[in-house]
Parts: structure tokens; C-alpha cells; sequence
């Protein structure tokens, strides 16, 4: 049996499943001065909002335009498909390392350990579409349920939200200047439209586990956003739900076979 068919059938077991189970015990580091699911929460707010890629300003726009230019690309020329697995490859992997990890003030470097598993296994996912293609970037027979899928992506992609405040804010000036082009939750709907649009020609393992953790990872999200500070976060809620729902769309999706 092929390697890829192999995985495929492996990612479908229940002994996968369980392992992405127990990645989500895995303890933040450093771990001292963690008592209580409070002071967890606590300390993913804390380096979400102090992540290393939040320094990276003046590549917030590279982060945006290029998986842009690469997808125009797909479009109009099948040669630059290697491309954008590549670059994809490598933001995923920037982003497990360098959107989970803050230097707090009193703690140091400080990682979100699960999220880095998980992140990485999504930018291995991709790997092996690179090396081993699947997915035929072909967007065909475009009718109202896909540019309702493209809709979504795109409100996730624009991130509409002042950074201060987390409260709405829609300028045209923040398209190409925000962040989200270096955050798991926006960038992520738009790697999954890619490939929903390609639907059935897809890689399945990498539908299914971009799906997988992008559903866990939007879970998450939607419990600490409108549950554990709703007055506060209740748009930053708003913008991830197109990560849930792209995500779960994806991995049920992926389920149902070639």
C-alpha cells in the first residue's frame, strides 16, 4: 500500500483520534504558577496577544499579498502549483512556532505546546502534498454554495477588528496592514477554500487534518470568546467563526471518502 493511502486509512482510525485527544493535556511551558483552567486561559491570552509574529509589522503585508499573488497564480497557470504548496507549507510552519510562542515579561519564553503539535501537524499535512500531490487546484462548476464558502474566507482574511479595542472596525486601510495574514484562525479558511473548491480532486490528509485542528483549535476560540469574556471579545468570537465552520465543513467533508 502506498504511503499516502496508508495515512489516509491511518487518519481515519480511532487510535488517531485519540492521540489528538491527549496532545490537548499536553501542559503550556513553563508550567510553574498553573493551578487551574483559570490561569490557562490566562496564559493563551497572554501569548496570543504577546506572540513573536506580532513584532513582525513590516511583514504583515507579505503575509497577505503572496498567498494572493499564488492563488491568482493557480488560476491562470498550473506551473505554480509546487509553488503555493510550498509557501503554504512554510506558514504553517510559522505559524506553529512563531504565533504560539511569547516572551512575557514574567515569565519568559513562554509556548502554547498543544497548538504547536497540532499547527505542525497541519504544516506537515502540507508537506506531503508537497512531495506527494493530490489536490488538482482546479476550481470548476462555481455556483452559489462555493462563493458562499469563498464569502466566509474572505470576512476571516479582512479582519475587520480594531487591535485595541477588539471592537469592529472596517477600513480599507487595515486589508493589507492587519495581522491576520500571520494568525492560524484567519489563514486558515483560506487554505480551506482552496482545496474545498478543488473538491473531490483533494488531498483528503490534508482536508481532514487542517479540518481536525481547525475545528479544535475554533472550538476553543468560540468557548473563550463568548464565554469567558463575551462584553470584551464577542467580534473577535464573530471572526472565528468562519474557522469553525470551513473547519468542520472540511473535516466531515473529508470523511466521506474520494
Amino acid at each position: 500500500m502506498a504511503l499516502y493511502a496508508r495515512i489516509e486509512k491511518g487518519t481515519r482510525k480511532w487510535w488517531f483520534y485519540f492521540i489528538i485527544f491527549l496532545v490537548q493535556f499536553l501542559p503550556p511551558y513553563p508550567i510553574w504558577g498553573i493551578t487551574s483552567s483559570q490561569d490557562v486561559n490566562r496564559l493563551v491570552e497572554e501569548v496570543l496577544s504577546h506572540a513573536l509574529v506580532l513584532s513582525w509589522k513590516n511583514f504583515y503585508p507579505v503575509f497577505k499579498v503572496v498567498p494572493l499573488v499564488l492563488l491568482c497564480l493557480l488560476i491562470v497557470s498550473p506551473a505554480s502549483k509546487p509553488f503555493f504548496r510550498l509557501f503554504a507549507t512554510l506558514h504553517y510552519f510559522i505559524l506553529a512556532f512563531f504565533q504560539n510562542t511569547a516572551l512575557l515579561p514574567d515569565r519568559g519564553f513562554s509556548m502554547l505546546t498543544s497548538n504547536v503539535v497540532m499547527v505542525t501537524l497541519v504544516a506537515l499535512s502540507f508537506l506531503g502534498e508537497f512531495f506527494a500531490p493530490k489536490t488538482s487546484f482546479t476550481f470548476r462548476r462555481f455556483n452559489w454554495k462555493k462563493g458562499f464558502l469563498v464569502g466566509v474566507a474572505i470576512f476571516a482574511f479582512l479582519y475587520p477588528v480594531d487591535p485595541a479595542s477588539l471592537q469592529p472596525r472596517f477600513h480599507i486601510g487595515d486589508v493589507f496592514a492587519n495581522v491576520s495574514g500571520l494568525t492560524f484562525c484567519m489563514m486558515t479558511p483560506f487554505y480551506l477554500v482552496v482545496f474545498l473548491l478543488s473538491y473531490p480532486e483533494v488531498n483528503l490528509v490534508t482536508l481532514r487534518i487542517t479540518g481536525l485542528v481547525g475545528t479544535i483549535i475554533g472550538g476553543y476560540n468560540f468557548f473563550l470568546n463568548f464565554m469567558v469574556d463575551f462584553p470584551r471579545l464577542w467580534w473577535n468570537g464573530v471572526l472565528h467563526l468562519p474557522l469553525l465552520f470551513l473547519s468542520s465543513y472540511a473535516f466531515g467533508l473529508s470523511l466521506k471518502g474520494d
